[in-house]
């Protein structure tokens, strides 16, 4: 009996936070079901995806995504919210259709819900909006999750930066609403006192590869450039885990509707580390102030410069909100268990349809 065959479609598979997840996803359950991956905004695909899935680059198009999808005998299409991606599977006949949302950093997670068999959330944030247009039977709230003996034994990487340094960093792609030159405004302030000398900036991120979208990098370097050698943006990197390891403090200074729960401080949270981080969309479903880290309001530099002081006062507390962090995400973000429930769900509506295998 063949496997199930599960397509995902995605404007892109290159770095990000949603592509990079699907990907863990469909490595953990590689064994249950036969991935292929769609792009249909960006040409440039990690080699990595194929690992774990066919990766194919398609044009924005109801009937040649259909075409696909019906020739490589799909039983089950996740999608992004597009609601293109939705009709393409319905008119290729997949009898299983899912949209996952990610928060609501996109107007598309309002969009229409009809033809949906489910809709996977990856935030309870987001489940009140989709109960005005979808039953609330059909709608599953299921985390995203981290590999957390990754981050055991893992080297980390300082750049060559000293031990007694504090380290505070951002993993990102590189976009605009990631609000990125806040980071690095904060981090000049900060380093106008004598005392916080020691304090470096690290960036590990990339531009954003789809189409369209404005390149970045050389312009945070050029913001970065009164720090000198206390600034390293390392550019694109599949896997930050080293990267993210050796951060004293992770940080994510997101503008609203940028963000669900970013896989970033979560990842920081599994390493163990103190996050800084703005208080829009569904952060505060991750990280609760005070505990596991601090929050300030969007674009206030001033907030931010506050909350980094503090930190890099106080190593134990550092340390205190690191292991609460770590705790949150080994209850609720483990990558094992989070998979194993998006399994259970394919698994219940592909029995439904009698498409189990």
């Amino acid at each position: 009996m063949r496997k199930p065959r599960i397509a995902y479609l995605l404007q892109m598979f290159g770095i990000g936070g949603m592509p990079k997840w699907l990907f863990h996803l469909a490595r953990e359950l590689q064994n249950e079901f036969d991935f292929t991956f769609i792009a249909t905004h960006s040409y440039y695909v990690r080699p990595e995806y194929q690992e774990a899935a066919r990766v194919l680059t398609l044009p924005f198009k109801k009937w040649p995504l259909a075409a696909v999808l019906r020739a490589r005998g799909i039983d089950l299409a996740q999608v992004a919210n597009l609601r293109l991606y939705t009709e393409a599977a319905r008119l290729a006949r997949v009898p299983v259709v899912i949209e996952r949302t990610d928060g609501l950093r996109s107007g598309a997670a309002l969009n229409s819900k009809e033809g949906l068999d489910l809709v996977i959330a990856s935030t309870e944030g987001v489940r009140p909006h989709l109960e005005e247009l979808i039953a609330a039977d059909k709608i599953r709230v299921i985390y995203n999750g981290v590999d957390l003996a990754a981050f055991e034994g893992a080297r980390a990487e300082r750049f060559g930066f000293a031990d007694e340094d504090v380290i505070i960093g951002r993993t990102s792609r590189l976009a605009g609403g990631k609000n990125i030159s806040l980071l690095i405004r904060a981090v000049i302030e900060l380093r106008k006192e004598a005392k916080y000398s020691h304090v470096r900036l690290v960036v590990c991120g990339g531009d954003n590869t789809q189409r369209g979208a404005i390149p970045m990098l050389d312009t945070l370097k050029a913001e970065a450039a009164p720090l000198g050698d206390s600034a390293m943006f390392s550019g694109e990197v599949f896997d930050p885990t080293p990267i993210t390891l050796g951060y004293d403090i992770a940080t994510c200074t997101s503008q609203p509707n940028n963000e669900g729960i970013p896989n970033s401080l979560i990842e920081a949270m599994a390493a163990g580390k103190a996050v800084v981080a703005s208080a829009v969309d569904d952060i505060p479903e991750l990280v609760e102030d005070g505990k596991t880290g601090l929050l300030f309001a969007s674009d206030d530099v001033v907030g931010l410069v506050a909350a980094l002081k503090t930190l890099v006062d106080d190593k134990d507390l550092r340390n205190r909100m690191g292991r609460a962090g770590r705790a949150r995400v080994e209850r609720d973000f483990d990558l094992a268990k989070q998979a194993r429930k998006y399994a259970d769900v394919y698994w219940e509506l592909l029995d439904k349809k009698g498409r189990g295998g």
